[in-house]
């Protein structure tokens, strides 16, 4: 897989050997960074369940100021740790292997809010994994105020309830599901 966009262009972007990765596809992401580009100079952007990290190295080579990526599985951090060195060298953000849940629940330093959220379960669990996410982020200390957050699942899947979220999208590529939601005024 390639990155599609930034000074990045046309890099190629490994795909673990290990771990059950299913990194997102080039069309998906040109998409979403399509709906993202007014967002993404400047931002700060967490890459949840980042796999081969070709979403949170997308974000970089289009602008993003800071990526951190979180991926649990040693195997596919590891491979993780080289495309971000790679591509992007230490000063793009940090690599976390951690899982996601434990991590979010756990308080943030100072400065560690994320203006742009991306999570991308694994399919299977991904509707419940999103809900999540939606549920603990606003807690966590790590959104900046009104932060967008988008969640791939399956095309099939539901819409997870999300209070304090006002979904701006939903969108479908095949059979992957887009969804765009963004921190509400109130919350």
């Amino acid at each position: 897989m390639r990155v599609a966009g930034g000074q990045l262009r046309g890099r190629s972007v490994s795909a673990p050997a290990a771990g059950d990765v299913r990194p997102t596809q080039d069309a998906v992401r040109e998409a979403v960074f399509s709906m993202l580009a007014n967002l993404l100079p400047g931002c700060a952007f967490l890459d949840l369940f980042a796999g081969s990290g070709c979403v949170g190295i997308e974000a970089w080579s289009r602008g993003a100021a800071r990526v951190a990526w979180i991926e649990r599985a040693p195997a596919v951090a590891r491979a993780l740790r080289k495309n971000v060195a790679a591509l992007c060298g230490e000063e793009a953000g940090p690599v976390l292997q951690t899982d996601v849940i434990a991590w979010l629940t756990r308080p943030a330093p100072e400065g560690e809010a994320f203006d742009i959220v991306y999570v991308d379960p694994p399919y299977a669990e991904a509707p419940a994994l999103v809900r999540q996410v939606l549920d603990l982020l606003p807690a966590s200390g790590r959104l900046a105020p009104r932060a967008v957050l988008v969640a791939e699942q399956r095309a099939d899947a539901p819409t997870p309830e999300a209070p304090g979220w006002e979904l701006l999208t939903r969108r479908r590529y095949g059979q992957t599901g887009i969804l765009l939601f963004r921190r509400s005024e109130e919350a």
